[in-house]
């Protein structure tokens, strides 16, 4: 049994995220997209981002991207959708020792028939 998965899902990492993150499946709901989007920023894969970020949104990543010491996810809401599909997410990480949180809602659509993520929404439409 491997470590727990970085996304928080109480499953294994090589049970849950790895699968995506190694290419050896594709997730088929933005929040399983997002989740593993998630375990990729903690665990460096810029591949994996780039390739699950919307062409006309990703930006030009790199490692500093990446210096982030993220801690745990807590997925609020996801509403889900045919074509698009919103997720509402806090990301803790660590910032000289106090713990803080990204709070985003998060668009995805689906792309050459798979999940992307797009870009973050002002409010829960």
């Amino acid at each position: 049994m491997s470590a727990p998965c970085y996304c928080c899902s109480n499953k294994p990492f090589s049970q849950c995220c790895e699968i995506f993150l190694t290419g050896k499946a594709y997730p088929n709901t933005a929040e399983a997209l997002m989740r593993s989007r998630y375990s990729a920023f903690v665990t460096g894969n810029l591949t994996y981002l780039r390739k699950t970020w919307h062409p006309d949104t990703c930006p030009k990543l790199n490692g500093d991207d990446l210096q982030t010491r993220w801690s745990r996810l807590d997925v609020i809401q996801s509403k889900r959708g045919l074509k698009k599909s919103i997720v509402e997410f806090k990301a803790w990480f660590d910032d000289d020792g106090e713990e803080r949180a990204l709070h985003e809602i998060s668009l995805f659509k689906l792309h050459k028939k798979r999940w992307v993520y797009v870009e973050p929404l002002p409010a829960w439409p």
